[in-house]
Formats: C-alpha cells, structure tokens, sequence
C-alpha cells in the first residue's frame, strides 16, 4: 500500500524541522533530549546488504541517525500516527524494522547504533471538539501534533533467525497455516480459489477436445458467465474488507524494510 499523500509530506516535514533546529540552535527539540541526541549524521539515503548464504538482500532507508556524547549512534524513525504503545499491531514490524535499520547502519561503517526511538507525531483535533474556532488562522488552518517517544532496545542478534525463517516461508511450495480471523488469510485463499478454478477451465477444454466445436464454445460460454458472477461477488467483498481495514491502517504503515 502507498503512503498517503498527506502523511508522505509529513514525514518529510518532521525529518525537516528536526535538522532545522540543529542546524539553527545547535541542539534538538526539547521533546528530543531524552534520547541525548548531539547533532545530525550524514547516512546513505538507501543502504543494501546481501546475505549470499540465505539468497537474500537486506534493504533499508531510514529516516534520521543521530551522534550521541560518547560516540556512539541514535537511531530515529517518525510517525505520523497516534501512539497506542505494546498495543499496537504494528509495534513487532516497528522493533524488527529499527533493528534492520541499525545493522545496516554498522554494515555501511556509519557507526554504533545504542540506542533507537520511535517518533510519534500525532495531531491532536479531538482536544478543540469544543472550540474549533482556536484553529482558525486567516490563511486557513492551524493543526497542531503532540510528540511521543518510544524507546526500542537494540537487538541485532535477532535478525539472523528472522531472515532465516523469511526465507523458509519463500521457499515453502504451499503457504502456511492460515489463521483465523485474518483478513489477509481470507483474501489469499479467494485468490487460490480463482486460480483454482482457472486451472480446472483448462481441464474441461482437454476433456471436450473430441466433441465438436458449437459444443465445446457453449460450454465454455456457460462457465465464463458463472465465474463473471462469482468473481464479481468477491470483488464486492474485497472492496468492502479494504474499507473496513484502510482507516485503521492508512495513519501507521511500516516504513521502508523490504526484503
């Protein structure tokens, strides 16, 4: 899923205000001394590993690194999202992708990575429910954002087995065990079910190859108007399990840790 546009503007712009703040006053926000960040570090923008033994290439993008006093790297990644803590589903991918980030970073000798955070910026328009005439401006709109920090312990020990279980799941010849309540589950065995019957049209064109040719068309004519309806039926589920499910994703997308 692509990032919407808004928020894509806003991760640029927070990366922005951080680096403008160091660069103008010489320290980071205030919200940001928790983390005892000293000043910006230079990083490539798209950072690779290749891990010959599993097949596999280890590709991250991080949004900011920061020097700590004693030499060592802060790694920083922003969301524009409310904080919902251990709670939230993505939390697992947020730690794992920080992880990616931090051994990539010592893989390209950037430095050390510490310590890592989270960044949350969240809006915070249900607090002027009551006086939404305060965010007026005479140019439009003011929307302020509160910031939270969540600090990630640093774990590059428990990236080795993680790739190797990656890689087990690309290889398997069947996908796993599908679990229930999944929504994701739910739409890849519809998928099956399509090629399925897609592989079964193929049979009934080798079983009526001796019959004449008005026979074979009708028949074939009556099962593509059959699977028309059913494929129809499950687009109108699909749709409707993307709506349900993009207001609760759209604001927290992982960021970028592609394998």
């Amino acid at each position: 899923m692509s990032m919407p546009g808004i928020l894509f503007n806003m991760d640029r712009f927070e990366k922005i205000l951080v680096e403008a703040q160091f660069k103008a006053k010489g320290v980071g926000p205030k919200w940001l001394a928790s983390l005892g960040c000293t000043g910006p570090v230079d990083f490539p923008a798209k950072m690779t590993e290749e891990i010959p033994n599993l097949g596999l290439t280890l590709v991250g993008m991080p949004d900011a690194v920061f020097s700590k006093a004693d030499g060592s790297l802060c790694l920083v990644d922003y969301k524009t999202a409310g904080y919902k803590g251990q709670e939230d589903p993505f939390m697992p991918i947020y730690e794992t992708q920080l992880w990616g980030y931090a051994r990539l970073l010592e893989h390209e000798g950037v430095g050390t990575v510490t310590s890592a955070a989270l960044v949350y910026f969240a809006n915070t328009l249900k607090d002027y429910h009551e006086k939404p005439l305060d965010l007026l401006t005479n140019d439009g709109i003011r929307v302020p954002f509160a910031v939270k920090i969540h600090e990630v312990a640093i774990d590059l020990k428990a990236i080795g087995p993680l790739l190797k279980a990656f890689r087990d799941y690309a290889d398997m010849s069947e996908p796993p065990a599908r679990v229930d309540g999944c929504k994701n589950c739910q739409r890849l065995d519809r998928l099956f079910q399509v090629d399925q019957r897609q592989r079964s049209g193929y049979g009934l064109v080798d079983a009526l190859q001796n019959h004449n040719r008005a026979f074979l068309f009708e028949q074939l004519r009556k099962r593509e108007l059959l699977q028309r309806e059913e494929r129809a039926l499950e687009s109108h589920g699909w749709e409707n399990d993307l709506t349900d499910g993009l207001s609760d994703y759209a604001d927290c997308v992982p960021g970028a840790l592609d394998i």
